[in-house]
């Protein structure tokens, strides 16, 4: 390596590598972005209408991910008037699938909570309704 020349070569060629190795980051970093904002809207999207049909057929509950389950189950708990689901979750999936289920039970609880703080916002009689009638 004592020739110039072969070292500008190589050091030609090192900067092509390094800047599509850059390039090739850059959009993967953002494809990567554009999926999460894509994955949360649609995550939101079906937790907040999940959330607006169970509020709306009467029953109070919120979502929490404990591990791999097949189906919607019921926990055996309560947190207040609020009945604790357990989604269905498979933690092998992976990221992707982990990101949205998340976001999904985040959707659905807030939602599922603002309904049960303000019945009057939604067209349908629950058992919230008739408890906050008592007081």
């Amino acid at each position: 390596m004592n020739n110039p020349r072969t070292l500008k070569i190589v050091v030609a060629i090192l900067t092509v590598a390094l800047l599509t190795s850059l390039g090739f980051l850059g959009r993967a970093l953002w494809r990567n972005y554009w999926w999460e904002q894509e994955a949360y809207g649609l995550a939101g999207m079906v937790g907040s209408r999940q959330a607006t049909e169970d509020f709306r057929q009467g029953r109070l509950r919120l979502h929490a991910l404990h591990g791999e389950n097949e189906h919607l189950r019921y926990s055996g708990t309560n947190d207040g008037p609020f009945e604790i689901w357990i989604p269905h979750f498979y933690p092998s999936l992976g990221y992707p699938h982990r990101f949205s289920a998340e976001q999904q039970v985040n959707f659905y609880n807030r939602r599922m909570r603002y309904l049960h703080e303000h019945p009057d916002k939604s067209n349908a009689a629950t058992n919230a309704a008739a408890q906050k009638d008592k007081l």
